[in-house]
């Protein structure tokens, strides 16, 4: 394959299902039959997933050494060899800079918040991701800026709650990636861990953390649906009704990660197991429905 079919790769598209964040602003104010909400939000997810395509070439490289030891990694095309260092940072700075500049002129508030993103993940790639915890919450941070963006675009203002639980649902996804991280590099390379703060988590540890972050993004998830301003907003008293599929949601996700070994990745979750992509679709058609009456 040529150099760029490897650097397409690279970009990984299939994580890009993370950035659909930037819609739950536009769904969530009730804009998502308007043409220019959609077409706004849309072209944030286009922008901010090549952005996020860059990141992850630039973190491919720096550790393109420790992905060649992992199982799944090392099949990358930098880890890999297919895609040699240099012209994979060169082709990814020609594409952020474009990119950003695409995105100044798009919109102020995006731009300002799509930069600390990519300075954030630089700090992470350099240096935050062998720091236990805040490897962790920089993640999930990235969640939350993810939300910012798609309020930035349509300028809709973003209740503290809904940004909490962002937050604590990155947590909670994160954690349980380490965890799962953990068990499949212990299982397969006990003697070469690839990821240096995997040196300094133990599953039980995961566990007690993974049951805090279960339990408090349920309670704020809870606390927004009850929120007075969230029920004046909308209209409606009645959100709670979608709190049976949140918590079917999170049970769901832990019994695929801790009974079926899965939980590395989110995306493929969503993408692969039924019964949680139907409750995703029943939670937001629930929520749209109730707020629409």
């Amino acid at each position: 394959m040529p150099t760029l079919t490897y650097f397409l790769i690279s970009l990984r598209p299939k994580q890009w299902m993370k950035n659909v964040f930037i819609f739950a602003p536009m769904i969530f104010s009730l804009h998502m039959f308007q043409a220019s909400y959609i077409w706004r939000s849309l072209l944030a997810f286009l922008l901010f997933s090549l952005v996020t395509g860059c990141v992850y070439v630039l973190n491919d490289v720096l550790d393109r050494e420790k992905d060649g030891l992992h199982p799944e990694k090392k099949n990358r095309p930098i880890a890999a060899g297919k895609l040699a260092a240099r012209p994979a940072l060169l082709l990814a700075a020609a594409l952020l800079a474009t990119v950003l500049a695409a995105v100044a002129c798009f919109d102020h508030g995006f731009f300002l918040i799509t930069l600390f993103y990519v300075g954030l993940n630089l700090l992470y790639s350099l240096f935050l991701k062998t720091v236990v915890i805040i490897d962790i919450m920089v993640i999930a941070l990235g969640f939350v800026l993810r939300v910012m963006i798609g309020g930035a675009v349509n300028d809709v203002p973003l209740y503290p709650w809904i940004l909490i639980t962002t937050f604590l649902l990155a947590i909670f996804l994160a954690l349980i990636k380490r965890r799962q991280e953990l068990l499949k590099i212990q299982e397969l390379h006990p003697e070469a861990v690839t990821r240096r703060t995997l040196e300094s988590y133990n599953a039980a540890m995961l566990d007690q953390m993974i049951s805090v972050a279960t339990a408090t993004t349920l309670i704020s998830y809870i606390m927004y649906v009850l929120s007075p301003d969230v029920q004046q907003k909308f209209g409606t008293g009645n959100l709670f009704y979608t709190v049976p599929f949140v918590l079917f949601g999170i049970f769901r996700y832990l019994f695929l990660s801790y009974a079926r070994g899965r939980g590395e990745s989110p995306s493929d979750i969503i993408t692969s197991d039924l019964p949680f992509t139907l409750n995703l679709v029943l939670w937001v058609g629930v929520f749209i429905l109730l707020v629409s009456r």
